[in-house]
């Protein structure tokens, strides 16, 4: 998320926390470290949601993006969008 967060000019100094809260909002900020490999698919789906809203972009295009969720997930995912 950090070099996504690069490429999409976010302010170092707000970097972090940007991503600590799309994390959060998207639950997963309990496997911050974790590598996306070792994610299922809902994983990271949640975690392709969370990139697509770095930088807080005014249009964001999906595709079916809670496909494969869980309805919890489904409905934070819902909340962000």
């Amino acid at each position: 998320m950090r070099m996504f967060s690069k490429i999409k000019g976010v302010h170092p100094e707000e970097m972090e926390a940007e991503i600590e809260q799309l994390l959060k909002k998207v639950q997963l900020d309990d496997v911050k470290d974790a590598q996306a490999g070792t994610f299922s698919g809902g994983m990271k789906r949640r975690l392709s949601v969370a990139i697509s809203a770095i930088g807080n972009p005014k249009i964001i295009f999906f595709d079916e993006p809670t496909t494969g969720m869980d309805p919890v997930s489904r409905h934070n995912v819902w909340q962000l969008m």
